[in-house]
């Protein structure tokens, strides 16, 4: 098995590293090519795990279990995300130098600051035209669109990832105990994010220390994936997690002030929605371990 996990690795981050330097190097960023890009490096994991399986373990790729079956714990899954968002967002706001943006003004100019130039005049009419009504528009777009988004054209790039750590790695590591095999997987995870992370996405003005606050988003949310897999039974729950998360990150424009390490969702206002959400996930692990009459052992 250790043998396959390494397989699995390898595989995952070279490919996944190498489609980002060829891109970024060769053909430099365009919003087309970045999407596409980021599509491809997203399914490096799915690659990694039939690798991993069928030549690390000489296994059918029926090993890594159920991928699509219906669960109460999808529509769980999907939902989610949206209650970290509005958490986070509550969460930066009562922190320094924050502030939550709720007039039409504000929102217009946090909009308008993450467009690209030649887009501002455009998109500033279109704004202007929704007037008062702004503030209500951007939440059920962000609700709405998001949980929409999250279930549908999302979900089609966060399934290559979840095939490989809710999928091969989540498998690959059952021996290890519930807590240490989010926390591995959660490491690789981050780490994986490297690439981009140095490049400004999450964290454009601290690309090199948002490698770092990538791993331990990514340590934090993983125990939260892995339960909704387990409780789902299979790797789509956490694919619509992923999915639904990825398009939420628009709760920005609903803040004005802060640093990209405070406020953003993968910054300390969401990862201390996160610990809470921990706690409160090993609380409700151990209750119900004791109510089935297990006895509790920490890496359960």
């Amino acid at each position: 098995m250790k043998r396959a996990i390494l397989l699995f690795i390898v595989i995952t981050y070279a490919v996944s590293w190498t489609i980002a330097e060829a891109y970024y190097r060769l053909i430099g960023a365009t919003p087309a090519g970045t999407l596409i890009m980021s599509v491809a490096f997203m399914y490096s994991p799915a690659v990694g795990a039939v690798v991993a399986v069928r030549w690390g373990l000489g296994q059918p790729l029926k090993w890594l279990g159920p991928v699509f079956r219906w669960s109460p714990w999808l529509i769980v899954a999907a939902l989610a995300p949206l209650l970290f968002a509005v958490a986070h967002g509550l969460v930066a706001a009562a922190l320094p130098q924050i502030e939550l943006a709720t007039s039409a003004e504000t929102l217009a100019r946090n909009v308008l600051e993450s467009v690209p130039d030649e887009q501002r005049s455009t998109v500033s009419r279109q704004l202007e035209r929704l007037g008062p009504d702004l503030p209500l528009i951007l939440l059920a777009q962000l609700l709405f669109g998001g949980l929409l988004a999250g279930i549908s054209i999302n979900a089609i790039g966060a399934f290559g990832e979840e095939l490989g750590w809710r999928g091969f790695m989540h498998r690959a590591l059952e021996s290890s105990g519930f807590w240490m095999r989010s926390a591995i997987i959660g490491v690789v995870w981050g780490l994986w994010h490297a690439p981009l992370i140095l490049r400004g996405h999450n964290y454009p003005e601290h690309p090199q220390l948002g490698v770092a606050m990538m791993v331990m988003f990514c340590v934090l949310l993983s125990p939260l994936f892995a339960h909704v897999r387990e409780r789902a039974g299979s790797v789509l729950a956490a694919t619509f997690m992923h999915g639904t998360l990825n398009a939420t990150g628009g709760v920005l424009v609903f803040l004005s002030g802060g640093s990209d390490l405070i406020k953003g969702p993968a910054g300390l206002a969401g990862m201390l929605v996160l610990l809470a959400a921990n706690a409160w996930l090993w609380v409700a692990r151990r209750r119900a371990a004791r109510h089935a009459g297990a006895e509790y052992a920490p890496g359960t």
